[in-house]
C-alpha cells in the first residue's frame, strides 16, 4: 500500500493540474556564452518559457531546417501578440570549437534572426559538451566534416521543467505557439 501511495505521488509530481503537457524532467543547468560574448546562465532565464534547440553552423542537414522552423515559431508568437519578455529561444552549438560568438552572430544574420529574444550559445568545448550531454543530446563526427546528431527541440516552462520534446517533423509553428500559450497561462494562473 505504501509503495502504491509513493507511485501515485510520483506520478502526480510529473503532471500539471489541468494541463495536457506533462512534466518530463528538470531542464539542465548551464552557463554558456551568447553571440555577443555575454554569459547566459540558465538560472537567469527562470520565469520564461524556453524553446531550446541544438545546431551547428556548418550543418548541411537538419540544423538549417531547425533554425528556420524556430524562426517561424518566433514569427507565429509575434503575430499572436505574445510578449518577447516571457519567451526565450536558445540555440546551443553542437560544435563549440568552430562556433565562436562571431560565427554564431554571422549565422544569425544569414537567417535574419530577431535577436530580441533569441540567443545562440557556445563556450569552452568542455562546458558545451557537458551541456549537450545534460540535455540528453549527442553529436558524432560524420562524413565530410558533418556531425551526426538528433534533431530535438525542448519546450521548458517558467519553472525550469521540460514539458515537451519536439522532433523536426512535429515542430509546427502553430502547435508550438499553442503549447507556449498554455505554459504562459499556467504561469499567470499560479498564486
Amino acid at each position: 500500500m505504501a509503495s502504491l501511495l509513493l507511485l501515485l505521488v510520483a506520478v502526480g509530481a510529473n503532471t500539471e493540474p489541468n494541463s495536457r503537457l506533462a512534466v518530463i524532467s528538470r531542464a539542465p543547468e548551464f552557463s554558456l556564452i551568447n553571440q555577443d560574448n555575454q554569459k547566459v546562465h540558465s538560472a537567469d532565464l527562470r520565469g520564461k518559457v524556453l524553446l531550446v534547440g541544438f545546431i551547428f553552423t556548418t550543418c548541411n542537414g537538419t540544423c538549417p531546417a531547425t533554425t528556420h522552423r524556430m524562426a517561424l515559431v518566433q514569427q507565429e508568437l509575434k503575430s499572436r501578440g505574445l510578449s518577447k519578455k516571457e519567451v526565450q529561444f536558445l540555440s546551443i552549438s553542437l560544435d563549440a570549437a568552430a562556433d565562436t560568438p562571431d560565427v554564431l552572430r554571422r549565422y544569425m544574420h544569414l537567417y535574419d534572426i530577431d535577436a530580441t529574444n533569441w540567443s545562440f550559445l557556445t563556450g569552452p568545448v568542455p562546458d558545451v559538451n557537458k551541456t549537450i550531454a545534460a540535455w540528453g543530446m549527442w553529436a558524432r563526427p560524420a562524413a565530410k566534416g558533418q556531425l551526426d546528431h538528433p534533431s530535438r527541440i525542448f519546450l521548458v516552462d517558467p519553472l525550469g521543467r521540460v514539458r515537451e520534446i519536439y522532433n523536426l517533423s512535429y515542430l509546427k509553428p502553430a502547435w508550438v505557439a499553442q503549447d507556449i500559450e498554455l505554459l504562459l497561462r499556467e504561469q499567470h494562473s499560479r498564486p
